[in-house]
Parts: C-alpha cells; sequence; structure tokens
C-alpha cells in the first residue's frame, strides 16, 4: 500500500489540500473540531493517514500533542517539512503505520482522540476496518473521541455529473458491492465506499454515536476542481448550501464525505 501513496505525495497539495474545493471541504472539518479543540487544552492526539499534515498542523496550533502516522514515508517527509516550517516539532510526531499495525501498539487510553481525515479508511474494506473498533478503543481513553472522514456509498454531485455527461455506468458506481480503482495524479489505490449506518454499527459496542454531518454535500468531489476553478461565485453558493444542512445527519449518506464523531463508551 505504502508504494501507492509514495508517488502522491508532491502532487496531493497542489491537487487537493490547497485547490479551491479542498480548502473548502477541510475548512468544514475544521468547523466541527474547532470547538472541542478549544474546550480542551493540551490533548493527546493519534493522526491516522496523516498525508501531507495539514490537519496535524492545525491541531497542534490550537495547543495539542499529535502522533502524525502514514503508510507512506514520502507523504511523512512534506509533513515534516512543514512541521519545521511553522516550528512544531515540540507538539507533533511523525511516524510510519499501517491501519494493521494499531494493534498492541500503543499503551491504554493512550490517547485523548483518535482523527482520520479524507478517506484514508476507505482504502480498507469493511471487515478490516471493523477490525479497528477495539484496537482504537482500547488506545483512547473512556469519553474520548474517534472522529472519522469517511466517502460513503453515495454521492449526489457525483451521480448528477455522471448523469448529465450520459455516463449512466458511472453515475452509481459507488453503491456497488465491489472496490472502485479511484485515480490520483497518475496512479491511484482501491477504494471501498462505507455508508455512515454501517460504520456507526461496526463500532457501536465500544463507541456511541456524537454527530454525524455531510463534508461536500453540494461542494463537489475534487476531481471538478479544473471546471470549478474558473467558477468561484458557483462554488461559493455550493458551499453556503453546505453550511445550511451541516446539520442534517440524514444528508451525510449523500455527499462527497461525511464526518462521523464517536465517543469511546466507559
Amino acid at each position: 500500500m505504502k508504494a501507492v501513496f509514495d508517488p502522491l505525495a508532491s502532487a496531493y497539495d497542489r491537487e487537493f489540500t490547497h485547490s479551491r474545493i479542498g480548502l473548502l471541504q477541510r475548512q468544514s472539518v475544521w468547523d466541527h473540531l474547532s470547538p472541542l479543540l478549544l474546550a480542551v487544552r493540551g490533548m493527546e492526539v493519534l493522526e491516522l493517514n496523516c498525508g501531507t499534515g495539514a490537519d496535524a498542523i492545525y491541531m497542534a496550533r490550537h495547543g495539542h500533542n499529535v502522533l502524525a502516522t502514514d503508510i507512506s514515508g514520502e507523504m511523512l517527509k512534506v509533513a515534516e517539512d512543514k512541521v519545521m516550517q511553522h516550528g512544531l516539532e515540540d507538539r507533533i510526531r511523525t511516524e510510519r503505520m499501517g491501519f494493521d499495525e494499531v494493534k498492541g501498539r500503543f499503551e491504554p487510553g493512550q490517547f485523548d482522540m483518535v482523527f482520520s481525515d479524507f478517506g484514508g479508511l476507505n482504502c480498507i474494506d469493511a471487515n478490516d476496518l471493523g477490525a479497528l473498533c477495539d484496537p482504537l478503543a482500547d488506545a483512547i481513553r473512556p469519553k474520548g473521541r474517534f472522529i472519522a472522514v469517511i466517502m460513503p456509498d453515495r454521492c449526489l454531485a457525483e451521480t448528477g455529473y455522471f448523469l448529465l455527461k450520459g455516463k449512466w455506468s458511472e453515475a452509481f458506481r459507488r453503491g456497488r458491492h465491489e472496490p472502485l480503482w479511484a485515480s490520483l495524479s497518475g496512479s491511484g489505490v482501491m477504494t471501498w465506499y462505507h455508508s455512515p449506518r454501517t460504520v456507526a454499527k461496526m463500532f457501536s459496542q465500544r463507541f456511541r454515536l456524537v454527530s454525524l454531518r455531510p463534508i461536500g454535500l453540494f461542494v463537489p468531489p475534487s476531481y471538478l476542481e479544473p471546471f470549478f476553478k474558473e467558477r468561484p461565485r458557483t462554488l461559493r453558493r455550493l458551499s453556503a448550501l453546505d453550511e445550511h444542512f451541516k446539520g442534517q445527519a440524514w444528508t451525510a449518506r449523500y455527499a462527497d464525505h461525511y464526518l462521523i464523531d464517536l465517543e469511546r463508551r466507559p
């Protein structure tokens, strides 16, 4: 898996992190995180699939300590350079780690929060995702949080786009049971789509659902960036619609991503 993501490191920020769509979707995630980051100081945070470090830096600048992990060494190198540029070496540590390496790696209750952003958990199938429940619960203190941003098995913006293009076979591709090959910067990765209901059920024995919200219900998937790059007003209107619907949990399944916020049961 790490070989798949290594070639993406140099282009990831350009094609997503700093893109108009990427900035809007990430801001929606940060809008949810911000009250928690401000309410409790000095949390110990484990970040899964940290990518190039944008979220780790955001959390560290709010006064929290982050162990930023990723399976890709090249992604971590980019993240480490950013950490140095921001002078946050005392707040952020990086470590190469895949999802299958979480079990038994940490002390019980070592973290106040575990965070996974933008579809990292879509790189594993339902069985492997469910297998993370106990290792993550063990690593999180009671009433600590597991917050993940995941791609669901439906996406209205994507379906509408492909229908308008006359690509009927692509319009409902997320609802298929088999994984799909998602192209990224000339490479790609096998992708599984997990519904909010399925994820909540997988983790229900050790976690309770706190919140569920759409990320990119109207703001489209990032592969439509070339189209919207020249239409900033349209994108701002779509972002305003996202803001209006952010409290409608039922819409989470139909967005490009959804944020699921789970609390570790005592």
